[in-house]
């Protein structure tokens, strides 16, 4: 009985060190690569009210399924972010493969006084969070 305790026991321990392992000190999917896109071609710079579709580009360094959530986000002043767009898509991916989700959205307001412009941010639930570099490019400008 003793030895049936322990067996258990360790499986146990064992099933919460992979879990660890996967959900914080492994991150299964990484960002590739992010970038925008109007009519269909690569932009850095985009109007008000043009529509803009962000894509970005998952690599997946091991097994994944579940949820992750896109989001477009407007870059403000010496103040909270905004989001602009939100989408949850449902990943499920093998080691090696790779992904590529899309977000279309419409810029309302230009990169001036408050506004520096738009970027993207993605949320992987218990695996973290990635953000776009906090440089012009690859953030969007728009213009008026």
């Amino acid at each position: 009985m003793a030895f049936l305790v322990i067996l258990l026991f360790a499986l146990f321990i064992a099933s919460v060190g992979s879990f660890v392992a996967n959900v914080f000190l492994f991150q299964p999917l990484e960002v590739s690569d992010a970038y925008w896109t109007v009519l269909g071609f690569r932009a850095e710079r985009v109007r008000v009210g043009e529509q803009v579709t962000a894509h970005v580009v998952l690599y997946s360094r091991g097994r994944f399924e579940g949820d992750i959530l896109v989001r477009i986000r407007v870059d403000i002043n010496l103040w909270f972010d905004k989001d602009m767009a939100t989408q949850r898509f449902y990943i499920a991916t093998r080691s090696g493969e790779v992904k590529e989700v899309t977000l279309d959205f419409k810029p309302n307001r230009p990169s001036a006084g408050d506004v520096n412009g738009y970027f993207i941010q993605i949320d992987f639930g218990f695996s973290g969070k990635w953000t776009m570099p906090d440089s012009y490019p690859p953030r969007l400008i728009v213009t008026a």
